[in-house]
């Protein structure tokens, strides 16, 4: 689950074909995770221009698996069980991802890495 309440022109602005590429790589399997589903709340508009950017780089699997609910969080609970959301998206679950974070800042160069080899990837 994806809140992008935040997403705006300072975003998009620094946001070039090659990050494009890599978002589209990082989706299609570049990256050890499989999604099942992306769910995006909170959308502004310009986010769907992003999006629009980076769709045609997406296979089908991927595209048709990204759901976007906007500021409609009943049509996220009938896809994502809400006592697994935490309470700001409607949910009675607890998240505290601090020692998720703490291991992802931890490995920041191991994610660098991975990213300028799927850019190389897609450039190549």
């Amino acid at each position: 689950v994806n809140d992008v309440s935040g997403f705006g022109f300072k975003h998009i602005r620094v946001i070039g074909l090659d990050q494009i590429r890599c978002i589209a790589a990082f989706m299609t399997g570049s990256f050890p995770l499989w999604f099942n589903k992306i769910h995006v709340i909170n959308h502004p508009r310009l986010f769907n221009v992003l999006f629009n950017m980076i769709k045609p780089f997406l296979n089908d699997r991927v595209r048709d698996n990204i759901v976007f609910h906007g500021n409609d969080l009943s049509s996220l609970h009938q896809e994502v069980c809400p006592e697994l959301l935490p309470g700001d998206l409607g949910g009675s679950g607890e998240l505290d991802n601090t020692a998720v974070v703490a291991a992802a800042k931890k490995m920041d160069n191991h994610f660098k890495e991975h990213v300028e080899r799927a850019l190389a990837t897609v450039q190549g």
